[in-house]
């Protein structure tokens, strides 16, 4: 599930050997690495990873979408890790073990603390990274998922429905984490009824809210999405609507907890 970017940030090169995990950690950052940063206890850390289709397996190239250009354009102390998956097949779970290792590898390597990490990803990459912190890393600093499935394009058999269906409401009561969840009327690869629920099937945090849009208001902020709803993060419109209500808030609750950490 690929989907165009936007225009290409100045992106750092870096290739990294995660040695103490199973999975590769390949990826650029966007701009300013953590190398630039005098601490990494002090620093906000945003790993993005993009969707998947098999079509397009094993060549996907780092890209920042628009949204995620203005967090580190308008915030210094944030950085943007655009990992890539470049397997010639994955599974559902294998999205989740790619992010797993970077966040590991960042908090080994690097001495970056969870709180300050925050996963974002689009589609397959979106799944995953709800799936990481709901059942790995509760007390990540925040999830932002942009149209999140890993399932196919509609139609879906019987069989995968039930396994969304269900796989959806193991989310539901497991998640702890803060941040924004983006769906949209019109998108072929699932329904907004499969979300009808899911903020009370369980404990949720507070601060986990989930976006419906309408079709009228995707096709307001995505000029692409005449004919499917399912990449509308990648326009610079979405990214000028939400960024100010739905991104910045999610990086200044982070930035604050780093701040009442300091003076403890």
């Amino acid at each position: 599930m690929r989907v165009s970017l936007g225009r290409p940030a100045c992106l750092a090169a870096l290739a990294l050997a995660a040695t103490s995990c199973t999975f590769p950690v390949e990826g650029q950052f966007a701009g300013r690495s953590l190398a630039d940063r005098a601490d990494p206890t002090r620093t906000i850390v945003l790993i993005y990873n993009h969707g998947f289709s098999r079509d397009t397996a094993g060549t996907y190239k780092p890209g920042v979408p628009p949204i995620l250009q203005l967090a580190v354009d308008r915030n210094p102390d944030v950085v943007l890790f655009s990992q890539v998956r470049n397997a010639s097949r994955l599974e559902r779970t294998h999205h989740s073990d790619y992010i797993e290792s970077a966040v590991e590898l960042f908090r080994r390597r690097d001495g970056v603390p969870l709180e300050n990490i925050i996963l974002v990803g689009q589609s397959c990459g979106g799944w995953g990274s709800l799936q990481a912190a709901a059942f790995v890393y509760p007390g990540i600093g925040g999830v932002l998922a942009f149209a999140p499935t890993c399932h196919g394009q509609l139609p879906h058999s019987s069989s995968v429905k039930r396994a969304r269906e269900s796989e959806i409401a193991q989310l539901a009561e497991r998640v702890r984490f803060p941040g924004v969840i983006f769906l949209y009327e019109g998108d072929s690869y699932y329904d907004l009824a499969d979300w009808e629920g899911f903020e009370t099937r369980g404990p949720q945090a507070p601060d986990l809210k989930l976006e419906r849009l309408a079709r009228g208001r995707v096709l307001e902020v995505c000029s692409r999405c005449g004919r499917d709803s399912h990449g509308a993060m990648s326009d610079a419109r979405f990214g000028a609507a939400f960024f100010p209500s739905h991104v910045q808030p999610l990086i200044e609750r982070v930035r604050e907890r780093i701040r009442a950490r300091s003076e403890r």
